[in-house]
């Protein structure tokens, strides 16, 4: 008997799964080499010979480092990232906040920590109204933050690109300089979804 009669015949579909997966291997392989799709009606797929390769550019809210946090955490929290500010009115708004914090301290130690005290406090030092935000906090727990949080958050326009944020209430006073907020200007924004 010859060693080819021994052998146990390949069925068909034996046969057809090793060609699948024996051709489908340089198909994987290729896996984001290529140029990514165009929009419906252009040409896609892998560049012509000697065609150079390109990649869409990178997103502005790209998160590779993201870890354990939501998708699309970062875009969500892009209204929380503070503007430049210039070297100028950073330091301007340090010496600033000098001057605001033992005004608001002040204040939180007589208990009196709501915009209809903080308002004038802030007012007495010179602030013009224009430069001048004070409002009640945020709630984290109403979307529409229409729960009413004892304290005051505050803001406070300096030169062209620096601000004098934080909060007062029973147990602190918080201050920071920072550049504005895209959608709130010198109020730090709530807690994004």
């Amino acid at each position: 008997m010859s060693s080819r009669e021994r052998r146990p015949a390949l069925s068909a579909l034996t046969v057809a799964t090793a060609v699948a997966v024996l051709t489908a291997g340089p198909v994987l392989t290729g896996c984001g080499t290529g140029r990514p799709a165009g929009p419906p009606g252009t040409a896609s797929g892998p560049p012509a010979a000697g065609s150079p390769v390109t990649t869409a550019p990178p997103s502005p809210h790209a998160e590779p480092d993201r870890g354990d946090s939501a998708p699309h955490h970062a875009e969500n929290e892009v209204g929380r990232r503070p503007g430049a500010m210039s070297a100028a009115d950073a330091a301007a708004a340090r010496r600033q906040a000098a001057r605001v914090r033992p005004v608001l301290e002040g204040l939180r130690a007589g208990g009196r920590v709501g915009p209809d005290a903080v308002r004038p406090a802030l007012a007495a030092l010179g602030f013009a109204p224009a430069d001048l935000r004070v409002q009640r906090p945020w709630s984290r727990w109403n979307g529409d933050h229409a729960e009413a949080v004892p304290g005051t958050l505050y803001g406070i326009r300096v030169g062209a690109t620096a601000c004098v944020s934080g909060m007062v209430d029973d147990g602190q006073v918080w201050t920071e300089v920072t550049g504005p907020y895209p959608e709130t200007g010198c109020v730090a924004p709530p807690v994004a979804h």
